[in-house]
């Protein structure tokens, strides 16, 4: 049975962080459960001097860098430090709380096209107040297949018997597939998971519905696969996963259970439990 199409809207450019950056979800379609944000940064030109993102705090996800150009250096108030190049996945799992930043103070001497995708996954009840972590996944530790000329790499989640490295604590999937001219293909899907399909680049047909570059799609609960069309090059990102069902009460970059929770965190935030930075 083929999913099919409940909404489709094309991303709006984000009002407080400027016009190279793309707010999906929840912008879009609303939460894609266990989902529950997505922005897509770029392309733009960053500067030897670029200021990058300053600290500052998240609890209760797992956050996604996910590079498709250029680098980005991540540090954290648990002591990781990683320079994410292209290709690349950053994840950190937030759990009780952590402070990162993002871009600042990199090594560089000329100007550098960046390009990429931060995800945020809503962690299961029982690990909302798990120790924080981080892990650098380089992009040579992600299978690809390749397959009547479509190259799927499989960025988080299992697909046609390749399996990613990447380990979540909310079973999902995030998909990065590169389709030529002309081709028409089933993709399956996850049984008993939420799906939605992101344009990077070109143009694809999904249930008669010619899907343009930043439009996000949130696909029917019911079916095993998407009918997927090109008629010129295209790139896209599918994601989804195993539905969490749980209330999702967002505050800043917190994402807890409850306004209790919240409130927790943004006290434990406060009184420095979160730890800091040294720049």
């Amino acid at each position: 049975m083929e999913k099919k199409i409940i909404a489709s809207f094309k991303a709006p450019i984000s009002k407080s962080m400027g016009p190279y950056v793309r707010q999906v979800i929840p912008s879009t379609i609303g939460d894609l459960d266990p989902f529950v944000f997505l922005d897509h940064f770029g392309p733009f030109k960053k500067s030897p001097d670029f200021k990058g993102v300053p600290p500052h705090p998240h609890a209760g996800i797992a956050t996604i860098t996910y590079l498709l150009e250029g680098s980005n250096r991540h540090l954290d108030s648990y002591g990781h430090e990683a320079l994410i190049q292209s290709g690349d996945l950053a994840w950190m799992q937030a759990g009780k709380g952590i402070i990162h930043a993002e871009g600042l103070d990199e090594v560089g001497t000329e100007n550098e096209q960046v390009h990429g995708l931060q995800f945020w996954i809503s962690l299961p009840a029982k690990d909302k107040f798990i120790e924080p972590d981080f892990f650098h996944y380089s992009k040579d530790q992600f299978p690809v297949l390749v397959e009547n000329d479509i190259e799927y790499k499989i960025v988080v989640g299992e697909l046609k018997g390749k399996k990613s490295p990447v380990t979540s604590l909310s079973p999902a999937m995030i998909f990065d597939i590169q389709i030529p001219t002309n081709k028409e293909f089933e993709l399956p899907i996850e049984t008993d998971y939420t799906s939605g399909i992101y344009v990077i680049e070109g143009e694809i047909e999904i249930d008669g519905k010619v899907l343009q570059p930043t439009s996000m799609t949130k696909m029917s609960f019911e079916g095993e696969k998407i009918q997927i069309k090109t008629k010129n090059p295209a790139r896209i990102i599918v994601l989804g996963g195993f539905p969490l069902n749980e209330p999702i009460v967002g505050y800043a970059s917190f994402v807890m259970n409850s306004m209790e929770q919240i409130q927790q965190v943004v006290n434990d935030y406060q009184m420095g439990k979160m730890g800091e930075i040294s720049l």
